[in-house]
């Protein structure tokens, strides 16, 4: 499982407790952590590189995932006027080593292209990914909500292979399962990660018909897996497909934490999986 931090700063952290939150990770044997160049409008990667600096060789046990080529107004960048996609090759060297310096570090374990920029060939977006990946500035590079023609057309142009694409993924939003991209991950030996896998908290709506018919199933199957709860079911579902999602917990709360890594226990049967999928779409497997 991966750690994300699009949420971190929502609780207005110390350094000292997003210190205390990684190394939380490594003990419940999460060692991946995802950020992205615009998380907390462009505030997160500073925020970690200040809690890493606080325990040095804590970096060198974790792997850092981070993300560039969305670009929004904001406080800290108020000549832009419009939101916008940015994937050129040169605008993507600059974000990393922007990234590199806040984060304190001299390379970054996987570099993802945030989202699709319609403006730019993908000829361009690979040489600064290439040039990237020459310099050892990054390890590896990849995707996040790519279409699989997407994914294939820049990985044609690639060095080395594209490592990942991350895709929104969870029991409310099962595209990736009938669009192309997991049939694609799969056939390349790619492990995608998903994003969201909790459909930003709505599986725990009351309000919500398709979260109700969740947690009536989430009762009935949960004693069959240690009394597991919907969190824990959710988790798991995502960790069966056979693409072998990565799932990226935004949970700010260490008990959540916890919980969310021993879903990975969890080995859900065919039927039980499939019971869920009914339950999350209101509708009979086809």
């Amino acid at each position: 499982m991966v750690y994300g931090t699009w949420r971190l700063l929502d609780t207005k952290p110390t350094a000292q407790e997003i210190n205390h939150r990684l190394h939380a990770c490594l003990e419940i044997g999460i060692t991946t952590i995802d950020t992205a160049e615009i998380y907390g409008l462009y505030e997160v990667e500073k925020a970690l590189g200040a809690a890493l600096a606080l325990s040095p060789g804590l970096r060198d046990k974790l792997e850092i995932v981070t993300k560039a080529g969305i670009y929004v107004p904001c406080s800290y960048h108020p000549e832009r006027r419009t939101a916008h996609y940015n994937a050129t090759g040169a605008r993507l060297v600059k974000s990393l080593e922007k990234s590199l310096r806040l984060l304190g570090t001299d390379h970054i374990d996987l570099f993802l292209v945030h989202r699709p920029d319609w403006l730019t060939r993908a000829d361009d977006t690979a040489s600064g990914l290439n040039q990237l990946l020459a310099s050892g500035k990054i390890r590896a590079a990849g995707v996040s909500n790519y279409t699989a023609s997407q994914f294939d057309l820049l990985n044609m142009r690639m060095e080395k292979p594209l490592a990942t694409n991350q895709l929104e993924f969870h029991l409310l939003r099962d595209d990736a399962m009938h669009d192309g991209t997991f049939h694609q991950c799969e056939k390349l030996g790619v492990l995608p990660m998903a994003w969201s896998p909790l459909a930003g908290g709505r599986l725990f709506d009351s309000k919500d018909a398709a979260a109700q018919r969740l947690a009536v199933a989430a009762q009935s199957l949960g004693s069959r897996y240690g009394g597991a709860t919907l969190e824990q079911l959710a988790y798991a579902w995502i960790l069966a497909h056979p693409s072998r999602p990565l799932p990226v917990i935004g949970t700010n709360k260490l008990d959540r934490l916890k919980s969310a890594a021993q879903a990975d226990a969890i080995t859900l049967n065919q039927e039980d999986w499939y019971a869920l999928w009914e339950a999350a779409q209101g509708r009979r497997v086809p």
